[in-house]
């Protein structure tokens, strides 16, 4: 059974507007991610392990479980932070632009909704059943100024990475699915992450 992504067809090229119309996926849709982040401000990868749950358009949920505990909940244009046992923090999401594009896309994707994704971003593609990438460059100014693209690489029927491509070029990878139980490659580097994401399979 596909948890993120329906069951594609064996076509020898994709056609990212045809993938993402069959995108449409059963409410909740939930999925375990190990996110690994890579920014100029650190000098190693940020890791954190948790779930992903979408909820439908506008709504998402996403859980840490380590290294620390922490829940995000993006609900009618607010977002609620609760870390561990204090008191949520809300903010409203047009303060965080780069979590609003996150939402449109993502709800966009698992939504089955390729006109939506279009109204927000250009969409392309490339690869093959095999592996294939979608690449969603926002067209709003000011969420181009925070993010350059949002990226899903995915392997036969299944989603396996989701990349968040900070306009800066920090990069945040969200790996689900099979590879979200798997030991991370060694050395952490953003490229060893990518090729991961663009394995056939899994290890």
């Amino acid at each position: 059974m596909c948890l993120i992504l329906p069951c594609l067809a064996s076509a020898a090229e994709i056609d990212p507007l045809a993938l993402v119309s069959g995108l449409q996926r059963e409410l909740p849709a939930r999925t375990a991610y190990t996110e690994v982040r890579f920014s100029k401000m650190y000098d190693r990868a940020l890791v954190a392990h948790g779930e992903l749950e979408y909820l439908g358009p506008g709504k998402l949920g996403k859980r840490v479980d380590k290294p620390y505990s922490e829940t995000t909940t993006i609900a009618d244009g607010e977002v609620t932070i609760q870390r561990g046992s204090r008191t949520p923090r809300q903010i409203s999401l047009d303060r965080i632009p780069e979590l609003e594009g996150f939402l449109r896309g993502f709800s966009a994707l698992l939504g089955g909704d390729a006109q939506a994704l279009q109204r927000d971003f250009d969409v392309s593609g490339s690869g093959s059943k095999a592996h294939w990438q979608l690449r969603l460059s926002p067209k709003d100014k000011r969420l181009k100024r925070r993010i350059d693209a949002l990226q899903v690489d995915g392997a036969g029927d299944k989603a396996r990475c989701f990349s968040i491509i900070d306009a800066d070029a920090d990069v945040s990878i969200l790996m689900v699915e099979d590879l979200a139980a798997i030991e991370l490659p060694k050395p952490l580097t953003q490229k060893n992450v990518e090729l991961t994401c663009r394995r056939d399979s899994a290890p």
